[in-house]
């Protein structure tokens, strides 16, 4: 393929991207989507598929995973890029080995489960990932067993009922479905 048309198919995709997160709307600073994370998007691996969510901070965070689940438009895991100070940062991932269901988002954050833990992750005021809620199933010394929730830094005893609670929150939370480049396939 020729310089030229080299150029001008990426100078399309390129438009295409940003007209497709343009679409996706303006956020509470005023800023789009495609002036917040265009860069971003474009620089992402090919094989990195993205999507763009409400989780509850003041900006959309845009999210990128090279692993979907099953070739679909879902992952367990994915590194987190947040836009202050106009410019997106990666600030964190997403990556624990314990996570099975594809990750899904509230108002309230972002939610990657497991079979024995759900654990919900924010973004801060100051652009900053943190896990800030998770509940767990562990066992005691005689097989049976016991709910564990960390918030805050600090470890207390649930109950059984709790935890399923917690679950079922993230159960309704959004599924957060990705796209691959301009094309959203």
């Amino acid at each position: 393929m020729n310089q030229n048309l080299q150029k001008v198919m990426g100078c399309a995709l390129i438009l295409s991207l940003l007209s497709l997160l343009t679409a996706c709307g303006r956020t509470s600073s005023g800023a789009s989507n495609a002036e917040l994370y265009g860069s971003a998007v474009a620089a992402l691996a090919d094989d990195e598929a993205f999507a763009i969510v409400e989780a509850g901070a003041k900006n959309p965070v845009l999210l990128a995973s090279s692993q979907l689940l099953d070739g679909g438009q879902t992952a367990a895991f994915c590194d987190v890029y947040y836009a202050a100070d106009g410019e997106a940062k990666k600030i964190g991932s997403i990556d624990d080995p314990e996570t099975t269901a594809p990750l899904s988002c509230d108002a309230s954050g972002i939610y990657a489960t497991g079979e024995q833990q759900v654990l919900r992750y924010e973004i801060k005021e100051e652009g900053l990932l943190e896990l800030s809620e998770a509940v767990y199933i562990r066992y005691d010394d005689s097989g049976r067993e016991c709910y564990e929730k960390t918030a805050q830094g600090n470890t207390t005893q649930i109950t059984k009922e709790e935890f399923l609670s917690f679950e079922e929150k993230a159960q309704k939370a959004e599924p957060i479905l990705f796209h691959y480049g301009a094309s959203g396939s």
